[in-house]
């Protein structure tokens, strides 16, 4: 299966990379109305469970995680890993069962390639100890990511209405639309570093470009 790059990053790359399929085939059978998006979300359902397991990761982390940023001013690998598994699997099923994305039924096992591959390699775990202030830390990082929120919000609109007409061409040619790889692409790469920033992983503010 190939992969398109992503864009270049500033300064030797944003540390949080996503990458998207350039495969194009796909089974006419997907782009039935209501009846492709139903079936995955069928063969969807045993990673929804990991993905509902690793939900209570993530709520552990949002609720204890300020202790550990606020006395050690570090980020635990172990805790990397997990939240970078559980926005990799939010993402390939978003981009499965929502989407319609070609190359296949995406693995459970982690690490292997999907048609949508997140990697979040920060270049250090260190983080700012004020960012584990109870409630405030949190409350302000909210506020700085605005900006970026009403970016996300407006390309959010974008895609909404762009899925009203995505099963014609799946439908009619049995090819995935360019513009669709190109426009989900550049949602999920931003949405990504926006959650990675929001849940406190050691990364830079995200910046405001595809």
């Amino acid at each position: 299966m190939a992969y398109a790059a992503p864009p270049a990053g500033p300064a030797g790359g944003y540390p949080v990379q996503v990458t998207v399929t350039d495969q194009r085939e796909l089974s006419r059978w997907w782009g039935i109305p209501v009846f492709g998006n139903f079936v995955r979300w069928v063969l969807a359902i045993p990673h929804l469970v990991v993905l509902w397991i690793l939900g209570f990761v993530l709520a552990f982390w949002l609720f204890l995680g300020w202790i550990v940023i606020l006395l050690t001013g570090r980020i635990p690998g172990i805790v990397v890993k997990l939240l970078t598994e559980y926005i990799q699997r939010g993402a390939r099923i978003g981009a499965y069962i929502g989407f319609l994305m070609p190359g296949g039924y995406p693995p459970l096992e982690p690490g292997a390639p999907t048609p949508v591959d997140v990697k979040i390699e920060p270049t250090s775990l260190e983080i700012n100890r004020l960012w584990g202030i109870p409630i405030v830390g949190f409350f302000v990082r909210i506020l700085v990511l605005i900006p970026q929120l009403i970016v996300l919000s407006i390309l959010g609109m974008v895609v909404g209405l762009s899925l009203i007409v995505l099963w014609i061409p799946i439908l009619l040619t049995g090819k995935y639309p360019g513009w669709a790889i190109s426009l989900y692409g550049a949602m999920f790469r931003y949405g990504t570093r926006v959650s990675a920033y929001l849940l406190f992983l050691p990364v830079p503010y995200p910046p405001i470009w595809f």
